[in-house]
């Protein structure tokens, strides 16, 4: 069945970004919390901001909010695929990992340059390792996005 494809899309994004957080919060939080957010070779002030100055970062204070504006962003996210799904390669995860590219290149380059890098000091090896980590997630959320917008509302 094919459902509007604006909504669907906005659906589509909100899933999809609601994984990304999984896989981030895996990634940065898990997987590389002792040397992004514990070592020596951090910035003192990026794990001032996050774990001591407050107010402390909204996804420690208030996830609810924090997951409820994420969803928000995710919709819109998924509106911007359903814009430019016909650009994209055909097949469904192609199509998906173009789109993670492009999340990768207009979101988080510019987001780990202006706030981890120039804001708070960050060191460019561990850059490097969130920049990689930022490839899994946007991929994540481009993959979650295109299969559900393929098989949900795009053109049949």
């Amino acid at each position: 069945m094919r459902y509007n494809k604006w909504v669907t899309a906005g659906v589509a994004g909100s899933i999809g970004i609601f994984f990304a957080n999984l896989t981030s919060q895996v990634l940065f939080f898990r997987v590389g919390n002792d040397v992004l957010f514990q070592s020596e070779q951090q910035s003192d002030k990026l794990i001032a901001v996050m774990t001591q100055m407050e107010p402390l970062p909204v996804m420690e204070t208030d996830p609810g909010l924090y997951m409820f504006i994420s969803l928000l962003i995710g919709a819109l996210h998924g509106g911007v695929f359903a814009y430019i799904r016909d650009s994209l390669p055909e097949n469904t995860i192609k199509s998906g990992l173009a789109y993670g590219g492009i999340l990768w290149a207009l979101m988080a380059l510019y987001f780990e340059f202006h706030a981890p890098f120039n804001m708070f000091g960050e060191p460019l090896p561990l850059l490097g390792l969130e920049l990689f980590f930022w490839v899994i997630v946007v991929s994540v959320e481009g993959v979650v996005i295109s299969t559900l917008y393929d098989r949900f509302g795009g053109p049949v």
